[in-house]
């Protein structure tokens, strides 16, 4: 492996790290936002109107999967470039 290859991927590995930290960060606060509004629907489900806290709560859950999916590409591009770099040493 040439030292600019071996530089070149290694900044790709460090910029999915930081892609993936970010994913899971935005993760950790979109289940906190989940929960959150479970509990309000668990306690104030009578005086709300449920079709909006339905589609809210299934906006929430599509968003949720999204960043699952962004998460999951994230980790598969990372193993790859992995495998990439302990082929090239």
């Amino acid at each position: 492996m040439t030292s600019t290859n071996g530089e070149e991927l290694s900044s790709q590995y460090a910029q999915l790290i930081e892609q993936e930290d970010d994913y899971v960060d935005q993760l950790v606060t979109c289940n906190k936002l989940i929960l959150d509004s479970m509990d309000i629907i668990a306690k104030r489900a009578g005086v709300l109107h449920m079709d909006t806290v339905k589609q809210a709560a299934y906006h929430l859950h599509a968003m949720e999967q999204d960043l699952n999916r962004k998460l999951f590409e994230v980790r598969l591009k990372k193993s790859i470039l992995a495998n990439r770099m302990n082929q090239s040493i």
